[in-house]
């Protein structure tokens, strides 16, 4: 279901390459390698809070040390918070041509997100968890509590999928907390560039038990 969207692969991003939804939503296009078939992560979206309680020309509270890029409103790029974050991952072939395609029929983004809402602006977190749902609605998929009842599957939760689409494929744990961004590793890209080639085709192989092969 996601797949057939013309934003599908903002929601592939998030079930086979593992991208936490603040990355997703603050990934800009200089960030998108699609000749050498790489995604770097290093900011993610977030709305600060402005100095005074809803005035935007009080400024916004920065903690020191905090490295920001203002876009607009209350949005900014921030930095992860961890080393671990940040890193450079291998694309999976689908979602290659599908980014290929989204730049020819993207809304224009003064700020240059990949995913902004339809008139270029960034997308919030609540917008893109009610996209999330309608996604899950119709494609009636549910997830069981302990106690038998359902319900809906959490964005967040396309992380899991991601991880667990890894192990299947045969990836270390350690690999998959790299590709990740878990903060448990300590060096991320010592991780991912010890077997690059096997991680690409890892994640490959998780597209197409999606479905999503080629």
């Amino acid at each position: 279901m996601a797949a057939a969207r013309p934003d599908a692969s903002r929601w592939v991003a998030a079930l086979v390459e593992g991208l936490r939804p603040a990355e997703a939503l603050g990934l800009t296009w200089d960030m998108i390698d699609l000749d050498a078939e790489t995604l770097t992560l290093a900011w993610q979206l977030k709305a600060l809070p402005y100095v005074e309680f809803r005035n935007p020309n009080s400024g916004f509270r920065v903690p020191r040390g905090f490295e920001s890029r203002h876009l607009r409103g209350a949005y900014h790029l921030v930095r992860p918070k961890t080393r671990a974050g940040i890193r450079v991952i291998p694309l999976v072939p689908w979602l290659v041509d599908a980014l290929r395609s989204w730049a020819g029929r993207a809304p224009a983004s003064p700020s240059g997100l990949v995913w902004p809402r339809g008139d270029g602006t960034p997308r919030s977190a609540e917008f893109d968890r009610r996209e999330w749902y309608e996604i899950a609605k119709q494609a009636e998929v549910t997830v069981t509590r302990p106690d038998g009842r359902a319900r809906r599957p959490l964005l967040y939760e396309a992380r899991h999928t991601a991880a667990t689409l890894l192990l299947a494929n045969g990836i270390d744990e350690t690999t998959i907390k790299a590709v990740l961004g878990h903060s448990s590793v300590l060096s991320t890209q010592s991780y991912l560039h010890t077997d690059r080639t096997r991680t690409r085709s890892a994640l490959a192989a998780s597209a197409e038990m999606l479905g999503l092969g080629g």
